[in-house]
């Protein structure tokens, strides 16, 4: 295999894997519905926008 192949196949393993664990917002996105509450360690957002 040749580098750009390599390179390609990491940025697609990246890409996968954002998708993954963005699927609740992506999800809301699509379907016009509220956004779903944070994750309790994401400290720059307000605290009633995070799970307790």
């Amino acid at each position: 295999m040749n580098t750009g192949t390599i390179i390609l196949i990491a940025v697609c393993a990246a890409l996968l894997c954002c998708c993954f664990t963005h699927r609740r917002v992506i999800r809301a996105l699509i379907q016009h519905e509220p956004m779903p509450k944070a994750p309790k360690w994401h400290v720059w957002i307000k605290k009633e926008n995070r799970r307790a």
